[in-house]
């Protein structure tokens, strides 16, 4: 079951990078909703099938637009969970610290 659940994350990570390619460069300033449902979707898919690669490029263009923080929790958190899923637990906390800062929480 799991060999399959991986199999279907496989393709999904080859249409969302398609839908990204679709949209091509200036995607995020004609349809950053999408563009960001694509990275966002693409990273958890990534995230899955243990493309760490890949999933850090996707995290890394969502963090890097002048976005509402709120709109890049989905990638934080995923994010968050790949740090822990490595061991790099330290790592982890802290980017969650980071983002509940972002977001104006309080964070220790």
């Amino acid at each position: 079951v799991k060999a399959s659940e991986n199999a279907a994350f496989d393709t999904a990570k080859v249409y969302f990078k398609t839908g990204r390619d679709a949209l091509g460069p200036r995607g995020w300033e004609g349809d950053y909703r999408t563009m960001l449902d694509l990275c966002s979707h693409g990273a958890n898919a990534c995230f899955v099938t243990g493309d760490f690669d890949s999933m850090n490029e996707l995290i890394d263009e969502v963090l890097s637009k002048d976005i509402d923080t709120k709109e890049k929790y989905r990638v934080s958190e995923i994010k968050v969970k790949s740090l822990l899923t490595v061991g790099k637990a330290n790592e982890a906390i802290n980017a969650a610290l980071d983002f509940r800062r972002q977001l104006g929480l309080p964070a220790p």
